[in-house]
């Protein structure tokens, strides 16, 4: 057998260079459509999620003949004696109040959890990093279990998780087009909730397929005094900053889709270009960024009688 023949059957070294180079071109190549697949699996897996989180709100609606409130705990509106009071607000906000979040639980096969909760005192939350400053651990430890043990499906698989996933989540209901404040008082709001709301159906007077429900909120997002990439939308927990609420107007400015402004209360989603949204008529759909914002504020209000434009 002749040796050199042996010899020239392996591979140069420019061969394996080219071969290296045609792989990294296919990988970049492959790259893009693989994200492109995982980001159209996440976003139908959160449009599940809020699909869900709807029909919790309907069926919660079947039960007692209205919406759940926004959010609840004791005190009356505007007034918040201790313990349930917040003292760099001097008892005007609320400070451990429960999410609706908790209040849909039983509609979303999660009663168990639901019945771990003492509503007779506050809430609790881990961290609370607001304007800054870390003020958490707060609330009351009886609830430590049921505040840190939130269901997956109040997670958006898009969004960048800078909080534990066990205790924030990326939903928010609709507040209305910007009164202040929908968690400390119960005058002046025309979205679908606010503290110890009780909002029926029948006063969507704008029509269900016109009034927003729920929308993204991620919690990775700034919220009222809450900083982002910090925790700014925990599952249970609610004071001044509005958890779990959004609104069109902060209280004048325009909140279009991800507004960025300091001290908002705008959605903000996870996809690129826009947020993920629901009606409460229950149709799940997408929102622009770029939306026409009287269009976009008239569909925060119940029973404002705009004219909703094209979206």
């Amino acid at each position: 057998m002749n040796i050199s023949n042996l010899r020239r059957k392996g591979f140069t070294l420019i061969e394996l260079l080219v071969v290296i180079a045609i792989i990294a071109i296919l990988i970049g190549l492959l790259l893009p459509a693989v994200q492109k697949v995982r980001e159209a699996a996440a976003k139908s897996q959160c449009q599940n999620n809020m699909k869900q989180i709807t029909l919790a709100f309907h069926n919660y609606h079947g039960t007692y003949s209205c919406f759940p409130s926004g959010s609840f705990g004791g005190g009356s509106s505007g007034s918040f004696p201790a313990p349930w009071g917040d003292t760099v607000c001097g008892g005007g906000c609320p400070y451990g109040h429960f999410s609706w979040a908790v209040k849909i639980l039983p509609y979303m096969e999660a009663e168990n959890l639901f019945k771990q909760f003492d509503f007779t005192v506050p809430a609790y939350a881990t961290t609370i990093f607001e304007n800054g400053s870390e003020r958490g651990p707060a609330g009351n430890a009886l609830n430590k279990t049921a505040c840190t043990s939130m269901p997956k499906n109040l997670v958006c698989p898009s969004a960048k998780r800078t909080a534990p996933a066990n205790e924030f989540k990326d939903y928010a209901v609709n507040a209305g087009t910007g009164s202040c404040c929908p968690e400390r008082n119960t005058t002046g709001h025309n979205g679908m909730a606010f503290v110890w709301s009780s909002i029926k159906i029948s006063e969507v007077k704008d029509g269900t397929s016109n009034t927003f429900l729920i929308m993204e909120k991620l919690h990775s997002s700034n919220q009222s005094w809450l900083n982002a990439d910090r925790g700014s939308n925990h599952f249970a927990w609610v004071h001044h900053p509005s958890q779990g609420y959004v609104s069109a107007t902060e209280p004048a400015t325009q909140q279009p889709p991800n507004s960025t402004f300091w001290n908002n209360r705008s959605a903000a989603g996870g996809h690129g270009g826009g947020i993920m949204t629901s009606w409460v008529d229950g149709r799940v759909g997408f929102i622009s960024n770029g939306i026409n914002f009287p269009t976009y504020q008239a569909m925060h209000s119940r029973e404002g009688e705009e004219v909703v434009g094209n979206y």
